[in-house]
């Protein structure tokens, strides 16, 4: 079972890959010893969208994935083995 989220009084469910990408995300960020606010400054984003992608609460686009990617300094295929995705 999916994370759920609020969207105009609906709930929502993201996939588990959703979870697993988060949770891939965070591995790479600890390693690399970041905190979510910093890793957010690499990106100009805010540290709370951080929070909700390595949590599974929301969706992430490419143009997210490849500037992650680039922040912590691994290939996106790393990112998605990781995440057994």
């Amino acid at each position: 079972m999916g994370s759920y989220t609020k969207k105009n009084n609906k709930c929502i469910e993201f996939s588990t890959e959703y979870k697993y990408l988060g949770l891939s995300i965070s591995y790479f960020r600890k390693l690399r010893r970041l905190t979510q606010q910093q890793l957010a400054d690499r990106m100009n984003i805010n540290y709370e969208t951080i929070s909700r992608i390595e949590n599974g609460y929301t969706g992430i686009s490419s143009d997210m994935l490849f500037s992650l990617s680039k922040a912590l300094e691994v290939p996106l295929s790393e990112l998605f083995e990781h995440a057994k995705l």
